[in-house]
């Protein structure tokens, strides 16, 4: 039998895979949740599904999983301080976050997130140390702007090879 690597070696490869940052949003039983999701993707386009992997460990587990409807923010650059306040623990991570109702779910949206998905839960696998949850997207919107990225353990910027030949691009806060 091959044996698999291990999670830290694991983790340090998978970090390297650049993505776009997300908040994950839901009504829960016991009340507002949410957190910063780096396993989200979209799963479908007929029907319109996407899907997120929640931690079982994470705080926002049992709210998120039991939740019958959630959304997805996709986060633009400029919202970076939102990333890193859903991201941390016991904290208060709705304190000062800009957010309003979803039209067409019960879950709370971020303002001036690039894009907000709307969904019904619509099926929850249960895999290793996360719980697949897949979500029927029913409303959708979408902003402009640069996205926020997250890379090698670190939040950035996008910039493009026209921008970076200009000489545009500039490191994330905090880097300089």
């Amino acid at each position: 039998m091959i044996e698999s690597i291990s999670s830290a070696e694991f983790r340090l490869a998978l970090s390297h895979f650049a993505s776009g940052v997300t908040i994950v949003t839901a009504d829960g039983p016991g009340g507002r949740v949410g957190f910063t999701a780096t396993g989200f993707t979209s799963l479908s386009l007929d029907p319109p599904l996407v899907l997120v992997c929640v931690s079982k460990t994470a705080s926002a587990y049992d709210g998120v999983i039991n939740a019958d409807h959630f959304a997805v923010n996709v986060l633009a650059e400029s919202q970076r301080w939102i990333a890193e306040q859903f991201a941390r623990s016991g904290v208060d991570r709705f304190q000062d976050a800009p957010v309003r109702d979803a039209t067409r779910v019960s879950a709370p949206l971020i303002d001036a997130a690039l894009v907000h998905l709307e969904c019904m839960k619509h099926k929850v696998y249960d895999e290793g140390d996360h719980t697949i949850l897949v979500g029927r997207v029913v409303a959708s919107s979408t902003g402009s702007g640069p996205p926020l990225l997250h890379f090698a353990r670190r939040f950035g910027a996008f910039v493009t090879e026209t921008a970076r030949d200009l000489g545009v691009g500039r490191p994330a806060r905090g880097e300089e």
